[in-house]
């Protein structure tokens, strides 16, 4: 079990756009996709402050970030915690020192920033919001991109869990937000044994187990994210995806 003292949240309630592109109309027909995928390959993780302030968001971005280059980048973390402290100042005007002013972040409001301004150096070129709780979904990003970007509304029964998983009801401790909203990248899904699938997030620093009925329950946001880092370096190009579309999209902008 994890020590509670030492997991913060900090994913404010999701915020909806109609304007945000979504990732189902950049999908060309898709061979099927692989029954797993782990582009997990890191050892180490880190924690990116997430156990004193509520940066969740940008701790998860960091750990994105970190994924993307490992393909390239000797097996080490490519962000400082300072970085991702200064994401979060810069996103949300969090004050180092100040308590008052470590309130989180909402999901889309930091996408914005990150391909505008960038986490550290790396800007992201776009986002696509993916339909909430679908595993197929999560699953294309994370066999397209390296990763999907998600948010939870958390139970308290996850509290110092080492896995995510549904408890018998969904009211009292287990009910969604009944502990607060956080966000984690998703990098990992394995589906070979259909009565156990399972996928793998990053987050306060450390992999965890999610269940399949956990992110359809609590998931209340998520989306693919393309970047740079991924574009170049990626084992598998996303060339079944349509980025000319996307490219004019964001010209439009």
């Amino acid at each position: 079990m994890m020590n509670v003292r030492d997991q913060k949240l900090g994913k404010r309630e999701a915020v909806f756009d109609k304007r945000t592109f979504k990732l189902e109309k950049y999908l060309k027909r898709l061979p099927p996709i692989p029954s797993a995928e782990d582009w997990l390959k890191l050892k180490t993780w880190p924690m990116y402050a997430n156990d004193q302030l509520g940066d969740c968001v940008e701790a998860a971005a960091g750990h994105m970030v970190d994924l993307w280059s490992s393909y390239t980048a000797p097996s080490q973390s490519v962000l400082s915690t300072s970085q991702i402290i200064a994401a979060y100042s810069g996103a949300t005007g969090y004050v180092a020192g100040d308590p008052s002013t470590d309130n989180g972040t909402d999901m889309l409001s930091f996408l914005k920033y990150w391909r505008k301004t960038g986490v550290g150096g790396h800007k992201i070129l776009a986002f696509m919001s993916l339909k909430t709780g679908d595993l197929n979904e999560l699953r294309q990003a994370i066999w397209l991109f390296g990763s999907a970007f998600v948010g939870l509304q958390m139970p308290v029964t996850a509290q110092g869990a080492d896995e995510w998983t549904v408890p018998g009801s969904l009211t009292g401790d287990g009910a969604p937000g009944s502990w607060g909203g956080h966000c984690a990248p998703v990098g990992s899904y394995n589906e070979t044994t259909p009565s156990r699938h399972r996928n793998i997030v990053v987050t306060w620093g450390q992999p965890l187990t999610m269940s399949d009925y956990f992110y359809r329950m609590y998931c209340d946001e998520a989306y693919a994210v393309l970047s740079q880092d991924w574009v170049n370096h990626a084992l598998l190009a996303p060339n079944q995806f349509n980025l000319s579309t996307l490219q004019s999209d964001l010209q439009a902008l």
